[in-house]
């Protein structure tokens, strides 16, 4: 082909590759989670169980201590260069970044999640409003829900493009918070047929004592039940409804 003729070849290989990469399969589910800590212990599990049939991507996009706020500029990056099929917001109530500075808690996180179901919504993504399980000190109502729980259930009594899963509620009794919880197949029961769920600090899921943001040394079970419990929220039915 001599040098020039290879060097055509190469940039019709290089063109290609431009125009298909980042491409999606308009058949492949594509799931998205953004979420705090309870959600970056998760992750391994939600990820594991979202692409376990083969026909699902998923990303996890999770760190602990941040809010809504956080991520509006990611979910803008994402929804342009990866466009999500499913949002999962996983958001359990902190206050510590610059961008919640001065701001009530549940203003604040009405206003950004409002403004991340516009910002993904408006690129045909469906958005999946968590309930996180609560922690010890945190109130609940009759129904087993904190105030957060119910402003989830308001944004999404809005749009038809959201709803809430309350995947909390598999990590609770009735609602409330719960260290232990019984044995499901698979997990190494106590010898009273209980397994930890919840940390010893009353909010995150590793059931030892553990640095902040750091792996858990030994299984989480509460991350799993939970990882899991998000990835099934966000699977979509596509059996005809009777």
């Amino acid at each position: 082909m001599g040098i020039i003729g290879w060097m055509f070849a190469g940039a019709i290989v290089l063109a290609v590759i431009a125009l298909t990469a980042g491409r999606n399969d308009p058949d492949e589910q594509r799931v998205a989670l953004w979420g705090d800590s309870l959600a970056w212990e998760s992750r391994d599990a939600f990820v594991a169980a979202a692409q376990k049939d083969g026909s699902t991507q998923a990303q996890a996009h999770t760190w602990g201590g941040t809010a809504p706020c956080d991520w509006l500029d990611d979910m803008r990056r994402q929804g342009r260069r990866w466009k999500p099929s499913v949002a999962v917001l996983s958001f359990s109530g902190n206050t510590g970044s610059e961008c919640m500075r001065d701001r009530d808690l549940l203003t604040a996180y009405r206003n950004d999640v409002t403004e991340a179901v516009e910002i993904l919504t408006r690129r045909g993504t469906e958005v999946i409003l968590i309930d996180a399980p609560p922690r010890r000190d945190q109130a609940v109502d009759s129904d087993g829900l904190t105030a957060l729980d119910r402003l989830w259930r308001d944004i999404a009594s809005m749009r038809s493009d959201v709803r809430v899963a309350p995947v909390g509620q598999t990590l609770t009794y009735k609602g409330l918070f719960v260290p232990r919880l019984p044995c499901a197949a698979g997990e190494t029961c106590d010898s009273d047929g209980l397994v930890t769920v919840r940390s010893p600090d009353g909010v995150h899921f590793c059931p030892v004592v553990q640095p902040p943001m750091t792996a858990c040394p030994v299984r989480s079970v509460g991350a799993e039940r939970y990882g899991r419990a998000m990835a099934e929220a966000a699977r979509v039915d596509d059996t005809p409804t009777p």
